[in-house]
């Protein structure tokens, strides 16, 4: 059962473990080049400098994180970069993170979504155009932009709907789990 939830502040470093386990092409695809150690560091000496300005959603099976949207955010405008465990991918965990995180965006009113893609990676295009999302061939890779428009009752109703769903849950695990262990 997969759940999301944004991290606190204080669990932004396990973005950072999370990364430096990932394998090549799974880093290749978030970076957008081949993502070594100094990329993941500078990447989080960013993010921790100006913790305002940076925020994770996690999508979870249980206790293991099965993806993750990194929101950059610069002005009205946010960035997503977008990482799905190659086990989980194709079962429609990136459409349930960018559902939440567009629903986010706009009830805080930013104005704009950008999203880099490599030229080949077919699926993460599929997400944007999914989504509303204009791309446009730079020099083999693909931007995407979408104007976001402002928070609706929708877009409000959907952020609290998906909060009282992980809590539900994330509930059901944690009592599940308790039964095993005391009723085995």
């Amino acid at each position: 059962m997969i759940t999301t939830e944004f991290l606190p502040v204080q669990d932004y470093h396990k973005f950072q473990d999370w990364l430096e386990i990932q394998d090549e092409e799974t880093r290749q695809l978030y970076f957008g080049v081949a993502g070594n150690q100094f990329l993941i560091e500078s990447l989080m000496e960013r993010v921790l400098g100006n913790l305002d300005d940076h925020h994770f959603l996690v999508a979870r099976d249980g206790k293991q994180w099965a993806g993750t949207i990194h929101i950059a955010v610069h002005d009205r405008t946010v960035e997503f970069g977008i990482i799905v465990l190659d086990e989980y991918r194709g079962q429609g965990i990136a459409n349930l993170m960018m559902e939440e995180a567009l629903a986010w965006a706009r009830n805080r009113g930013y104005r704009e979504l950008y999203m880099h893609c490599l030229g080949w990676n077919q699926p993460i295009k599929h997400l944007c155009q999914k989504h509303g999302l204009a791309t446009s061939n730079m020099m083999g890779d693909t931007e995407a932009e979408l104007r976001l428009p402002p928070a609706d009752w929708i877009t409000i109703n959907r952020e609290f709907v998906s909060r009282q769903r992980n809590w539900y849950h994330r509930w059901l695990q944690n009592n599940r789990m308790l039964y095993q262990e005391l009723y085995g």
